[in-house]
């Protein structure tokens, strides 16, 4: 893995609540995070991600924890928005683009599916302790079960 790619995974590991075990697995067949970073840089602009993940490293390097690393970089103007909607790609597999409120309409977001691969991986399903429709690793009659803890789907036991 490349210096980017681990600051982009550290990155959303602070962003997301998810540990990285989950977002960047040692066996990774589906490498959800490579169309992500790409999709990343291709919508913010690979300079705007250039300094949103050099402003993680210098954080990260200064000993904050993951709490004060995402409200440091949250509260940056020029990388609040970026870092909201790359929250929103991870946990809903789209991309959102905001239409601003006119004409007495309010504001409004629509979002674009980066693939199917994104819509399955999406982490709002782990967050939900589902899947998506039409794709399951679980075997039939799981629902008559008690789910396991929601820290078991983070990663963060």
């Amino acid at each position: 893995m490349d210096q980017e790619m681990k600051s982009f995974i550290g990155l959303s590991v602070v962003l997301t609540g998810f540990n990285q075990s989950i977002l960047a697995p040692s066996v990774d067949p589906v490498d959800i995070k490579a169309d992500y970073l790409a999709a990343f840089n291709e919508k913010v602009g690979s300079d705007l991600v250039s300094s949103i993940l050099s402003t993680y490293e210098t954080l990260k390097g200064e000993g904050k924890t993951p709490q004060e690393i995402g409200e440091a970089i949250l509260s940056e103007p020029d990388f609040e928005m970026p870092c909201r909607k790359l929250i929103f790609l991870w946990y809903s597999g789209a991309w959102p683009t905001i239409i601003p409120a006119s004409n007495g309409k309010p504001a409004s977001t629509v979002s674009t599916l980066l693939s199917a691969k994104s819509y399955t991986t999406g982490l709002a399903w782990q967050v939900m302790q589902s899947h998506p429709m039409g794709d399951s690793n679980y075997r039939y009659g799981y629902w008559s079960e008690t789910p396991a803890d929601l820290n078991d789907y983070t990663g963060n036991n």
